[in-house]
């Protein structure tokens, strides 16, 4: 049993504590909230398997000039930094055959565009000519992901690039070299006693949070697939993003927080907080013009130290356009002007967060929808499909295609994109009283009042219980399921 009164300790010491997860990322966990914002079997295998994989991104990549993405409850941006690591996957081999050089051993580019010739040697101003012309070189070959988060709490968002990317054990084994890495993890990965031997020191959580979620991660950890790892410029693309919006607030007060907590430290990626944290702790030395300047400058250079890293930077950062909006979402989403294609949805469960659940919530989604999007959220309950069938979705399952369990639910205006539609069975279920949904037409109840509404609908309801539906299925055999 976990001891109350340290967990009282612990709520009144922090907002937040951070554990790993069984495929090597950080999960989170809320103390205000008491739930955790990832599962303990890995918070981004979860993004990958729940909203990346099902989300048809092949369909449409490279083939429209704007993809528009809602990412609503962006948490700490495991659904984000997915979707971002697919895209620079995916454009990953379509920019090897671009050679950069070419345009400027070219006499035409050169005269079309009226370069000095006597820059053109100097790799300095070779690489920032380059630069300039980059968005329009290519701007009929790749498409622009415009992506819009919201979430309520601002130092998630502001910490979110600061989290360790990728924790597995043999990671630090690339600084050795590519070659050598991939030989001994062959090798290791082969051999229980080699592995144990090596790696006597392994990722722990704390006991307080191996305790609350049963974890075991020591004992079944899951080595993540290479090509689903966070790709190494989307953190620094998120950082500069957060650092063009906020500017001088970049870092706030519970953000410093977070980043100086003893036990959240090893947890980030120090060097980068570090160098977050610099500016902040010494802004009395710049004018605030010139902070400015230099801050924006040095986050540049960190990442673009020489012209190949600035060019792939700048390739990298083109495909994305990052905007955050920390409010109530029933606030935000009001501000949207935008069609979305994929809207992720990942917020707390309908008990803890009734309020985004609601069948007005999800009508103004239906219309922020595009004719050909997609909707996707973590949730399989009756509640959360009768919700999507009331406001007229086509509404499927998401399915994990290794373990081949149901994993969520998909919804769409286009019924020929749901892939694994709802059987009778499953649409049954939904017409029960599990199914009657939650409803806050001002967008303004609180949660207990949306909760009790729900409540006191499901008592006076003349329709059947989920559990004597499900006994009277089991007792048909199941009949007409499909």
């Amino acid at each position: 049993m976990i001891n109350a009164y340290n967990t009282v300790i612990m709520r009144v010491m922090r907002d937040y504590d951070f554990y790993y997860t069984q495929d090597g990322s950080i999960g989170l966990y809320s103390f205000e909230d008491s739930d955790v914002y990832h599962s303990k079997f890995g918070a981004l295998t979860e993004a990958w398997v729940k909203f990346i994989l099902p989300a048809q991104l092949d369909k449409i990549i490279n083939k429209k000039k704007n993809i528009n993405i809602l990412d609503i409850c962006y948490g700490v941006g495991y659904n984000t930094k997915a979707l971002m690591t697919f895209v620079l996957n995916n454009n990953k081999n379509k920019l090897k055959k671009i050679n950069f050089e070419k345009f400027f051993n070219d006499e035409n580019f050169i005269k079309a565009n009226n370069i000095d010739t006597k820059y053109t040697n100097k790799n300095s101003h070779r690489a920032n000519m380059l630069l300039s012309y980059i968005d329009k070189i290519y701007s009929n070959i790749f498409s622009t992901f415009n992506i819009d988060c919201l979430e309520a709490k601002e130092e998630l968002v502001k910490i979110s690039p600061f989290l360790k990317s990728n924790n597995y054990k043999l990671d630090f084994l690339k600084m050795i070299s590519p070659s050598v890495y991939f030989k001994i993890k062959k090798i290791v990965s082969k051999n229980t006693f080699i592995y144990n031997l090596l790696f006597k020191k392994r990722i722990r959580n704390k006991q307080f949070i191996t305790e609350l979620l049963d974890l075991k991660f020591n004992d079944d950890f899951v080595n993540i697939d290479e090509k689903y790892k966070i790709n190494k410029f989307v953190n620094p693309i998120i950082n500069c993003a957060l650092s063009k919006q906020y500017k001088y607030n970049r870092l706030s007060k519970k953000c410093i927080k977070l980043l100086n907590d003893k036990h959240t430290k090893k947890y980030l990626n120090k060097k980068q907080a570090n160098f977050d944290k610099f500016p902040i702790k010494n802004r009395h030395i710049f004018p605030m013009k010139l902070f400015k300047l230099t801050f924006l400058h040095n986050i540049y250079y960190k990442y673009l130290s020489s012209r190949y890293k600035k060019i792939d930077f700048k390739l990298a950062s083109s495909f994305f356009n990052i905007n955050f909006y920390i409010n109530d979402a029933r606030k935000s989403i009001f501000e949207l002007n935008r069609e979305y294609d994929l809207i992720f949805f990942d917020a707390f469960s309908y008990t803890k967060a009734p309020q985004l659940w609601t069948i007005e919530f999800f009508n103004i989604l239906y219309d922020k929808l595009s004719s050909d999007g997609l909707l996707l959220t973590y949730s399989t309950s009756a509640l959360v499909r009768k919700t999507l069938l009331e406001n007229n979705f086509y509404v499927g399952k998401i399915i994990d295609p290794h373990s081949n369990k149901i994993v969520g639910t998909i919804a769409s205006k286009n019924k020929k994109l749901i892939q694994h539609p709802l059987n009778n069975y499953e649409i049954g279920l939904c017409n029960t009283k599990a199914g009657i949904p939650y409803h806050d037409v001002a967008f303004s109840l609180s949660n207990e009042k949306i909760y009790k509404m729900r409540e006191k609908e499901f008592y006076e309801s003349d329709l059947m219980t989920a559990s004597k539906y499900k006994k009277l299925r089991d007792n048909s055999n199941g009949d007409n399921d499909d």
